[in-house]
């Protein structure tokens, strides 16, 4: 298949796909970043034959932050893919969808680091994949993967930029979580005044409450011993429960959809603040 460069490329590619293989290799430069990319491709599988747009756009939200039963990601620890992590992928893949079209897709992160002897159990579903199963396998070395499995999948080349991160935005979400997470005495006017310090207009508080989103995904990935970001680390959300965090993500989502509306910002960043509270009171 061609190279591809950026998201766009990407997607023009797949969307290109009239028969979806049971396998494919992402092959690329930045392991991480291409983990996105994966999701994508994961999403586009799972939604092809779905025609309501509602259950599209939910089941889109919750591939995009982790949270969807259909999709099952593997990533390496310091020491490559362990075996415990492989038993699991096993055993979801044994179970099956409690959604009518039942697609399902599975993503190994690194899998030019896992051994012979791991190779072998995943080996079985290359050799005679089940129907509506899906693997998304990304390595960033080629030529370190077994033959068995490159002969076995489609290749896709991947070569990525690094994007630079905003860290002084990144550092002023944390500072006002970390006010409304420590700080519960706080009232909702002191932090609206920490808001309106670093933020002048619509557009910068979709973009402050985006940054938010990241974090707490990263939390809630943290949780699921997925790839995080060090950037986006927060010890006061780590203590958090993973039920918690999707309610706050899922807050922080709603709210950052209601920005784009002609709606009162200070009363939707009041109704923001009043919300998170009363998750952290459950715990």
């Amino acid at each position: 298949m061609s190279k591809i460069q950026t998201e766009e490329d990407f997607k023009k590619i797949i969307n290109q796909i009239n028969y979806f293989s049971h396998a494919y290799i992402l092959s690329t430069n930045n392991l991480q970043e291409t983990l996105k990319y994966a999701l994508i491709f994961a999403r586009t599988i799972i939604l092809e034959n779905i025609k309501d747009e509602q259950e599209k756009e939910d089941i889109s939200y919750k591939i995009e932050k982790n949270i969807f039963d259909d999709l099952y990601i593997v990533n390496p620890d310091t020491l490559g893919i362990n075996n415990e992590e492989i038993e699991k992928l096993l055993k979801y893949m044994e179970t099956k969808s409690i959604r009518e079209d039942g697609r399902r897709v599975y993503i190994i992160n690194g899998i030019e680091r896992i051994t012979r002897d791991i190779s072998n159990k995943i080996l079985k579903f290359l050799e005679e994949p089940e129907e509506g199963i899906y693997a998304i396998l990304i390595t960033g070395n080629i030529d370190k993967v077994l033959p068995t499995i490159t002969s076995r999948a489609q290749i896709i080349n991947i070569t990525l930029e690094k994007e630079p991160e905003n860290i002084e935005n990144i550092e002023n979400v944390q500072n006002f979580l970390n006010n409304i997470l420590v700080k519960k005495e706080r009232t909702i006017a002191y932090t609206n005044e920490i808001l309106r310090d670093i933020i002048s207009n619509r557009e910068e508080i979709y973009n402050f409450f985006e940054v938010i989103e990241h974090i707490v995904s990263n939390a809630i990935n943290k949780k699921n011993n997925l790839i995080t970001k060090k950037e986006y680390e927060n010890i006061e959300l780590d203590k958090l429960n993973v039920e918690i965090l999707i309610n706050i993500l899922d807050i922080t989502n709603k709210l950052k959809q209601l920005i784009k509306k002609n709606i009162n910002i200070n009363l939707l960043l009041d109704r923001y603040i009043i919300e998170i509270g009363k998750e952290l009171e459950k715990c």
